[in-house]
């Protein structure tokens, strides 16, 4: 029986880019960043998509260390939860084990460093 895979969107801005790519790639997860269609603004940063091959549950854990270890590295920084049912829950103050169990009903992802924004204000 052959294993299908599905994704998870991860938007991810500016600053957030390279340090997010970094940890996901020494976690070992697997992704792929969309390309931009011409035509269309987007900020800088991009969207890439977590690859996780379908009913595999070992990719949350990994996945979730990843969102720690982003989070507690700079205090600026933060990653914003979409369920599937639309809630929107916020990352920060999660535990690991809480943060794995949300992953599993996730319908995107959103990491920023919020850092840079606050000043550039004047």
């Amino acid at each position: 029986m052959m294993q299908t895979e599905s994704s998870l969107p991860v938007h991810l801005f500016k600053d957030s880019f390279k340090p997010f790519l970094l940890l996901l790639n020494e976690h070992k997860i697997q992704y792929r960043i969309q390309s931009q269609r011409s035509g269309i603004q987007a900020g800088p940063g991009g969207v890439l998509e977590i690859i996780q091959a379908v009913g595999a549950a070992s990719i949350w854990a990994s996945l979730a260390s990843v969102i720690v270890a982003y989070i507690n590295s700079q205090r600026s920084r933060k990653v914003i939860i979409t369920m599937k049912d639309n809630t929107v829950v916020h990352a920060e103050g999660l535990t690991l084990k809480e943060l794995e169990q949300v992953l599993g009903r996730t319908k995107s992802l959103t990491a920023l460093d919020a850092k840079n924004a606050d000043e550039e204000q004047p």
